[in-house]
């Protein structure tokens, strides 16, 4: 995921994802659905059901957190269509990020996520408000190790956690 929206939508999936079988589940799942209102108007009981359907699969799961982790990709790609035909969505799934973050229960507000980048490509990984975003850019070959090598980043090392 490389341009702003797919970041958004990853970060809308994990987040909404985070909040199943959570207390914040109920306000985050009719926000979830009533997004994708903008496709017609029987898409937020349709999202709903398989947002209903994937929640659960966490309770049911004797390893909520991998069936989490695995629900995770899915929601990132129907968020990121929707952002793609729809980008004035964008708006208020941020706001959606925002305020389900703050609603989950501390113990669902940690969140590892790993971002890898192959043949020189690059790599962006966000994850709920207040997260960071570092760019790592491939160095030239024989570059120094220095603040100009081409990785920029802020205090947290790469890591990004809720607000």
């Amino acid at each position: 995921m490389s341009d702003p929206m797919s970041v958004l939508a990853m970060a809308g999936a994990t987040t909404i994802v985070a909040a199943m079988a959570t207390s914040a589940w109920d306000v985050t799942r009719s926000r979830a659905a009533e997004l994708f209102r903008r496709r017609g108007a029987d898409e937020p009981a349709t999202v709903g059901a398989q947002l209903d359907g994937d929640a659960s699969l966490v309770v049911d799961d004797p390893d909520p957190q991998a069936a989490r982790e695995d629900l995770v990709r899915p929601w990132a790609r129907r968020l990121a269509a929707l952002l793609h035909d729809h980008p004035e969505a964008g708006e208020d799934l941020r706001l959606l990020v925002e305020d389900a973050a703050a609603d989950l229960p501390p113990g669902a507000q940690n969140w590892v996520q790993h971002v890898t980048a192959h043949a020189g490509g690059t790599a962006f990984g966000a994850q709920g408000p207040g997260s960071s975003v570092h760019v790592h850019l491939p160095s030239a070959p024989g570059a120094g190790s220095g603040p100009d090598s081409g990785a920029c980043g802020g205090p947290t090392g790469g890591a990004g956690r809720p607000g």
